[in-house]
């Protein structure tokens, strides 16, 4: 007589049920469990006599640290006759082409171009870091890039720089 005397070997699927049922309460262990302080928010603003911008955003600690319903007004102050013909621009997530919040660092870059008639863009670059040991108050720099197009086709450049700040909560 040839085989095991053993018996019979348990069904495949009564092993793969129970592996299976394992990882499912462990998955909902984890998705279950309460993550400590798993989002907060994001304010950064720029008020200088050249330009005003404002920015809100809720953020994850997690997952990338992603941004969450971001919205922010950018507006350019007047600077005399030939002022790029900038008064105030709604940007949300679309102009958000890159961000970096991590560690002591904020970042922002943002884009956005001008409907026609009015040819031109304006790129906003902002770059904080945590002043001292408090992780909630970021101050830094802005760059912002303003391009017009005239009737004539010329294309101007405008460079505004300042002082920018933002806060975490």
């Amino acid at each position: 007589m040839t085989g095991s005397s053993r018996g019979p070997s348990p069904a495949p699927h009564r092993r793969s049920g129970a592996v299976g049922r394992a990882f499912l309460a462990a998955l909902a262990l984890v998705i279950g469990a309460p993550a400590a302080h798993a989002t907060g928010t994001l304010d950064c603003s720029i008020d200088d006599a050249a330009v005003s911008f404002a920015a809100q955003t809720a953020f994850s600690h997690g997952m990338g640290g992603s941004f969450n319903n971001f919205r922010a007004e950018l507006e350019v102050k007047p600077a005399g006759k030939g002022a790029a013909p900038f008064g105030k621009l709604e940007l949300d997530r679309e102009a958000l082409v890159h961000h970096w919040f991590h560690g002591h660092e904020v970042r922002l870059h943002l884009y956005h171009e001008l409907p026609d008639p009015k040819a031109g863009s304006a790129e906003l670059v902002i770059e904080t870091r945590s002043r001292g040991k408090d992780a909630e108050s970021f101050a830094g720099r802005y760059v912002l890039t303003l391009t017009t197009v005239d009737a004539d086709g010329t294309e101007k450049t405008r460079t505004l720089k300042g002082r920018a700040t933002c806060s975490a909560g």
